[in-house]
């Protein structure tokens, strides 16, 4: 923890982490609220060990994980699958920073019943005001459904942590999970997070027929990992075109920095970027394709965007659910604006170290014409 904290800094000119007043005044209140919450979350899933022991005997049955890249529409697809008589279940925003485990998420619930209108409304004021600049590139509240990657944030072993101290190399390696990281240490990040992940199940009563449902771009690294910790998982895939996914995903990522910092991302971090993003793709054509490690599908992003309903259904009966998707709040799906321009093909070509891969036509889901 002494070394992460250390590496907030930098006294290198032009750096992100430069000794700068926007640098500092984030500083100053980031680290000892990241601090309070990593000793408040690690107490209380300690605490679960005493108080809730027959967490681990939880039984996580056929999970399912979109493993897309990021800005391919995975949020799109997690709200669907969370909507109102669907047979899924995700962590929260609230859960995976400020409860992690069976107890905070009792008590904080318990609290939460017996809270006045007036109370509850000042929280939902402050939710707005907390994610209002990020919410124009993606949809995020503490009450949403969101990438349960951020619960590994309490254990120092998720690649969010490196948005706190950018152009650090500490923790690259994460993005490169099935590659670069050792064995024992994919082990041991994996089974805390299944553990993480039947203590979610426990904590809403979860029958065997409620399935797990995560999305989290940086899995996209993780796939094996995935295959090996859970059996009878299944992934899905949503396909767009790289030329939208490389400035959207540095788009969303400059807004992330700008907590820790106010310095432009430079061309070096860009490419770093880019570069992340062709690692997670082939190593997403490398487990599934060529070692077919996952069954898998691949929904192609204009069939979710202009036949939701269409494809939701396709994906569902592929799960092998005979639920029909059919909510009401559909047509009030989230759209994020277009605020980046889409590379050209010549940009893409210089920004690519290899050709960008292509899927099987047979792994492609097929989604018929809605009525």
């Amino acid at each position: 923890m002494a070394d992460l904290i250390l590496k907030l800094f930098s006294r290198k000119k032009g750096s992100m982490r430069a000794w700068r007043w926007h640098r500092v005044s984030r500083v100053v209140w980031l680290v000892p609220l990241f601090t309070a919450l990593l000793v408040w979350n690690n107490v209380a899933l300690a605490l679960d060990w005493l108080f809730f022991p027959s967490f681990r005997n939880q039984v996580v049955k056929r999970p399912v994980f979109v493993v897309s890249l990021p800005r391919t529409g995975t949020t799109n697809v997690l709200h669907a699958l969370n909507s109102p008589g669907m047979p899924f279940s995700s962590m929260a925003l609230w859960e995976c920073l400020i409860a992690p485990s069976v107890i905070q998420r009792k008590v904080l619930r318990w609290i939460w019943r017996r809270l006045p209108n007036s109370a509850r409304e000042v929280v939902f004021q402050l939710d707005k005001r907390m994610f209002g600049k990020l919410n124009a590139v993606h949809n995020t509240s503490l009450f949403l459904h969101e990438e349960d990657e951020l619960v590994l944030m309490w254990s120092l072993s998720t690649v969010y942590v490196g948005l706190f101290y950018p152009e650090s190399v500490v923790l690259r390696e994460l993005y490169h999970f099935d590659e670069r990281v050792s064995e024992k240490r994919k082990g041991r990040i994996t089974r805390r997070y299944r553990r993480l992940v039947q203590r979610h199940l426990y904590a809403i009563g979860a029958s065997e027929d409620v399935r797990f449902l995560a999305k989290n771009p940086a899995m996209a690294g993780k796939v094996k990992a995935i295959a090996q910790h859970f059996p009878g998982a299944q992934a899905v895939v949503i396909e767009r075109p790289p030329h939208n996914i490389l400035p959207s995903t540095e788009l969303l990522v400059s807004i992330q920095l700008k907590s820790a910092t106010d310095v432009p991302v430079s061309d070096r971090e860009r490419l770093a970027i880019y570069e992340i993003l062709e690692g997670f793709r082939r190593n997403l054509q490398k487990q599934l394709v060529e070692r077919n490690c996952l069954p898998y599908k691949v929904l192609a992003f204009p069939d979710l965007v202009q036949k939701r309903k269409a494809s939701m259904n396709a994906l569902l009966q592929w799960l092998g659910h005979s639920d029909s998707f059919h909510n009401a709040e559909s047509s009030a799906v989230h759209r994020s604006k277009k605020m980046y321009v889409p590379l050209t093909d010549e940009e893409l070509q210089r920004a690519l170290q290899q050709p960008w891969p292509t899927w099987p036509m047979k792994d492609i889901l097929v989604v018929p014409h809605e009525n």
